[in-house]
């Protein structure tokens, strides 16, 4: 005998989706945001979608932006990560070329400087070395097709967006927005990971090197060795006299059951404030910063590799053309069919390799 149910007669049910919109998990984008904060640039993804007379209706409930809750850096102190930033608005050409003077070590006894009485002073010169990098504006577009292995536009249907529970034009904002904000992010991250220099918990030498899980973790002593190294270079310090160590998550929860950087972390609110939940705790000389974007690999033996890093001012450059926005497609089909992706004129670069640090640990 059959029961009544909605599987017997589902003519008489329906669904109803309501217009509260739940929080999707997102990482921070702390390196996006330095990037974006020292240009001044922003995506104005909440405008109207199409082209003019042909925007896509602004009906249905609003739709929160991706980027509800990141982190939003107005403190000048970590935008000093950017050694130099280019307008190439205000020049020609798509390459800058940038110098850094290099200075030789030589010999400073007493003996070998002192000039007797008498002798005869060589006038055969010497040169002064310089070094040079370059900086490259390119179009960069999103987002992106993973089947065809392109940049693409997203597509909107103008008459189903009157007739949708949120607003089409903010859900697709939105989504341009967080795409562009996470590009610029893995860009600078991918920069970082070419540092000249890697410093690994004690007892490990290399990746392979960990073969079970958890055998390298990173620890305040690997810390204290990076400050040292830090030092012995003469990297730069942010104002406030501290650097930058930016590690993942498993990195953090390694640090914060060594009892060691239980008791010499020290805590300061007024960086809580302004870096919110990214920011835990300063020691070593280091403001300790949880990204979540950060590269993790996996070894030879498939143990986790989580690379992070120590940054100092002056590691990133910066470049900008034509500011961000968002394109719609000419060909729209009468207005009926909307293709926008967002398009910007960029310039990624590190300006010295050496400024960066890599902080290995195993999990």
């Amino acid at each position: 005998m059959g029961v009544y149910d909605r599987a017997q007669m589902p003519e008489n049910f329906y669904d109803v989706t309501s217009d509260m919109l739940l929080v999707q998990p997102e990482p921070q984008y702390p390196f996006a945001e330095m990037f974006l904060g020292a240009l001044g640039l922003s995506l104005n993804s909440d405008g109207l979608l199409g082209l003019p007379g042909r925007t896509l209706p602004q009906t249905g409930a609003p739709y929160t932006p991706a980027d509800r809750g990141a982190l939003m850096l107005s403190n000048p102190v970590m935008r000093e990560l950017i050694a130099a930033k280019v307008d190439f608005n205000a020049m020609p050409g798509q390459t800058v070329r940038l110098n850094r003077p290099v200075y030789a070590n030589t010999t400073y006894t007493e003996s070998s400087r002192r000039i007797v009485s008498g002798q005869s002073i060589s006038q055969t010169p010497i040169t002064v070395a310089s070094q040079q990098t370059n900086l490259t504006l390119y179009c960069y577009g999103g987002p992106y097709d993973s089947v065809n292995s392109r940049p693409a536009p997203y597509g909107i249907a103008s008459f189903d967006s009157n007739l949708g529970v949120h607003n089409s034009a903010q859900i697709h904002g939105s989504q341009l927005n967080r795409d562009f904000r996470r590009f610029i992010e893995l860009m600078n991250i991918s920069l970082l990971d070419l540092e000249s220099s890697v410093v690994y918990p004690d007892g490990m030498t290399a990746a392979n090197d960990a073969t079970t899980a958890g055998q390298f973790p990173m620890r305040l002593e690997q810390l204290t060795r990076a400050h040292r190294d830090a030092n012995n270079a003469n990297l730069p310090t942010f104002s406030d006299g501290f650097r930058m160590a930016a590690l993942t998550p498993t990195q953090i929860q390694q640090l914060e059951i060594d009892p060691q950087y239980q008791r010499a972390g020290q805590f300061f609110p007024e960086y809580n404030i302004l870096f919110g939940a990214a920011y835990k705790k300063s020691v070593a000389g280091f403001h300790v910063f949880e990204v979540n974007t950060l590269t993790t690999t996996n070894n030879s033996s498939s143990i986790a590799i989580h690379q992070g890093h120590v940054v100092s001012p002056g590691t990133l450059l910066a470049g900008m053309g034509r500011r961000p926005r968002v394109m719609p497609n000419t060909n729209d089909n009468y207005g009926e069919t909307i293709l926008v992706m967002w398009l910007a004129d960029l310039g990624f670069g590190i300006a010295n390799n050496t400024f960066s640090i890599g902080l290995r640990s195993a999990a």
